[in-house]
């Protein structure tokens, strides 16, 4: 019985340390001023860096946004952004790769995908 119940729980550990990382997971902010709650919906890595699909949750609205993140050099680009879903997210123009300051949505998301 005692094995069965340590095989059954290693069996959970390692799906649940296995699974992707889809779920929304709040992103933690510094700056607690800031009215949106961002929360990160999946994130990938290519190469070495970082792809998060975001959404974005005000009082009244939300949108989606799609960012590459490059842990090493500490700097982020926005991909796309969407009112309607991720599937609307257009990718063909992306921003230029910025180091953001300190206490921004960009620096938070950062430091929590490369943490």
């Amino acid at each position: 019985m005692k094995r069965l119940c340590l095989m059954m729980t290693i069996f959970f550990l390692l799906n649940a340390y296995a699974a992707p990382r889809t779920k929304e997971v709040e992103v933690p902010r510094t700056a607690y001023q800031d009215i949106y709650k961002y929360y990160v919906l999946e994130e990938s890595k290519k190469a070495t860096n970082f792809q998060v699909i975001y959404k974005r949750v005000g009082a009244s609205s939300f949108d989606y946004g799609i960012v590459e993140i490059n842990c090493a050099g500490k700097v982020i680009r926005l991909l796309g952004k969407s009112v309607k879903s991720v599937r609307d997210i257009n990718t063909d123009n992306p921003s230029p790769w910025i180091a953001p300051p300190l206490r921004t949505i960009e620096s938070d998301m950062i430091a929590y995908v490369c943490r």
